[in-house]
């Protein structure tokens, strides 16, 4: 798939699949609202979450986006293999949270972000593998 396909479908799509490991070791695996800025993966959650839990334990994750269609040739994606970095504070956390209302509106009203509260999960990609039958 071609990058800008791949930039597009990050851009664009609304929900993700997260992935990080549990103490134990097992895969834990959420539908996340994410945003995208041309280099990083930012989601919102609660400081006291699951996922920000098992990034301070380990810092692998996986981010996948799946665009499904009854016409299989049609199918598309993106997987991102990456590092998580857990966001609590400071200039970073602001521009986040900015571009997340941005994207979800709805934030606001039903799960606002804010400093004590919550944090922001930054993914920085290590590998990128995508697919797109269309083309």
């Amino acid at each position: 798939m071609r990058k800008e396909i791949w930039h597009t479908i990050l851009k664009e799509e609304r929900v993700a699949r997260l992935a990080t490991h549990t103490e134990q070791n097992r895969i834990h695996l959420v539908p996340v609202c994410y945003t995208y800025n041309g280099k990083d993966i930012f989601i919102g959650t609660s400081i006291n979450s699951k996922k920000v839990k098992n990034l301070q334990v380990n810092s692998d994750a996986t981010l996948l986006i799946d665009i499904y269609q009854e016409d299989w040739s049609k199918l598309k994606g993106v997987m991102i293999q990456g590092r998580g970095e857990v966001i609590k504070e400071g200039k970073e956390f602001e521009e986040a949270k900015k571009q997340l209302y941005e994207k979800y509106p709805q934030y606001q009203k039903y799960a606002a972000i804010e400093e004590g509260e919550s944090a922001i999960i930054k993914i920085t990609p290590e590998k990128i593998i995508s697919w797109d039958y269309e083309s």
